[in-house]
């Protein structure tokens, strides 16, 4: 379920709310008022699970459209040589 940032108008307290993106959250968890929340606009970082270092999404995207090449290319050969 994706998490966002919400910032209340009357108690100016941050908070990560998760909830599904078509649900609308109005009632901020710190202060209990309806109506008074602002989505914070955040940014998204990838990480990969087996290097600590952070990543761009796109080297994660440009690796993978590599490899599916070099996998095409294993298979044109072998098609070739089965021929």
């Amino acid at each position: 379920m994706p998490r966002y940032v919400y910032r209340c108008k009357e108690c100016d307290e941050l908070s990560v709310i998760s909830h599904l993106s078509d649900e609308i959250i109005t009632e901020c968890p710190e202060c209990a008022r309806s109506d008074v929340l602002v989505k914070v606009l955040t940014s998204f970082t990838a990480t990969n699970k087996n290097i600590s270092n952070k990543i761009k999404v796109g080297q994660t995207t440009e690796e993978f459209i590599q490899d599916a090449r070099q996998e095409l290319s294993q298979q044109k050969d072998e098609l070739d040589k089965n021929r």
